[in-house]
């Protein structure tokens, strides 16, 4: 008999598209993967190391770092795009108002509980995941 009542993984949370550097055939990305965020690159995973939080989940596999893959993303309720002022924030670090309507770099150490997943310095922007 096939279960009910149980959760629908798209009916809940954030869904994003990632790219995962070490993915190759030798080292595949599995459905149901847990990963962690680089701040390597924009929207960029990689597997998770023993110990740590989990970030994302992986929807299906990928066995190449070129090819998106799609995650379940925990901790954060949206992304948004956000002018920024001032140095543009690092990747993985949070932001705060800056009282012109966009945000700035928080403080060295400050953590909100955003994290910037994308840079975009030639149109001073980026996407911020939001808790």
């Amino acid at each position: 008999m096939p279960r009910v009542n149980g959760t629908l993984p798209d009916s809940y949370g954030l869904s994003l598209s990632v790219y995962v550097s070490t993915a190759s055939e030798a080292n595949p990305i599995e459905q149901g993967d847990v990963l962690s965020w680089s701040a390597t690159g924009n929207y960029t995973a990689v597997p998770a190391a023993d110990g740590a939080e989990v970030d994302l989940v992986a929807k299906h596999p990928v066995s190449d770092p070129l090819t998106p893959l799609g995650v379940y993303v925990y901790g954060f309720s949206r992304v948004e795009r956000l002018t920024y002022s001032g140095t543009a924030p690092g990747l993985g670090t949070s932001v705060v108002a800056n009282g012109t309507g966009g945000v700035r770099a928080a403080t060295a150490g400050v953590d909100n509980g955003s994290r910037v997943v994308y840079v975009d310095t030639t149109r001073s922007y980026v996407e911020v995941l939001l808790p």
